[in-house]
């Protein structure tokens, strides 16, 4: 029987895109994404890569019409409440706890909006690979672009979003009302809580500044002795969680989903 995919990691594959399982700030078109038994984000490329030619350049963010405001499908309370954390985390909250706030919710529904795509076009790295050289004698790159049994990713399309909306439903899909002044009092000053209807049931929570939470890639290939890339049929397979930045006392502002994610030298 095929395994069945978890929708929080699943439901931006329609669209063209893998999601990042912990949205944050710093994923970005150019950076490369390794796998083996797991799926990590690595690092940009220009840090192992020395070309003849400079980096392309991300386009501007410009709106991502296709993705902007789509729901997801409904996930259970248990895992909605965790998804929801994640994001808002990202945003700048401290990883609140929102349980009592969503007690009478039994699923959830996410929409991003304020959407922006940021793109390089395979062209333009296609043209930086074939220039370049790569630093072999780093035992990370070693693993992910040498060894037959690691892939390595590079991104070239990036989804943003400063903005996050919920729906709150029953088993039957009904719409019920969350707790929004407990809301506004754990998530703190840096995220805006606005009920967008008068049954409180739907919530849009809105971040300072836009955090990466889906992406496209191409898997960079060597063949004859020269630098391909090929095409990826999005998946849940390819979403990858990755730590957030520290914050400013040292504290770490997340945590890796995966335990088991590895770097293997």
């Amino acid at each position: 029987m095929a395994k069945k995919k978890d929708p929080s990691i699943t439901f931006l594959n329609k669209f063209g895109y893998n999601v990042v399982k912990l949205p944050r700030v710093g994923i970005e078109p150019m950076d490369i994404i390794g796998k083996d038994d797991t799926t990590q984000w690595l690092g940009p490329l220009h840090s192992v890569w020395t070309s003849t030619i400079p980096e392309p350049t991300p386009s501007a963010p410009h709106s991502a019409v296709a993705v902007n405001g789509q729901k997801s499908d409904a996930l259970d309370i248990s895992l909605g409440i965790k998804v929801l954390a994640n994001a808002l985390a990202a945003f700048g909250a401290s990883m609140p706890s929102l349980d009592m706030a969503y007690h009478q919710a039994r699923k959830v529904q996410f929409a991003f909006t304020n959407v922006t795509s940021t793109v390089v076009a395979p062209f333009e790295a296609g043209n930086y690979l074939a220039s370049g050289t790569l630093k072999t004698d780093n035992p990370v790159v070693k693993h992910y672009f040498v060894e037959p049994e690691a892939e390595a990713y590079l991104i070239v399309d990036v989804l943003k979003s400063d903005s996050i909306t919920v729906t709150a439903t029953d088993e039957r899909g009904a719409e019920v009302s969350v707790d929004v002044p407990a809301i506004q009092g754990v998530v703190g000053a840096k995220v805006a809580v606005k009920p967008s209807s008068a049954a409180n049931s739907t919530i849009t929570y809105t971040g300072t500044q836009p955090v990466t939470f889906g992406f496209v890639v191409q898997e960079i290939q060597r063949e004859n002795d020269v630098w391909k890339l090929k095409g990826v049929q999005p998946s849940g397979d390819t979403a990858f969680g990755v730590r957030a930045q520290p914050s400013a006392d040292g504290a770490d502002g997340s945590v890796i989903l995966s335990s088991s994610c590895r770097l293997r030298v």
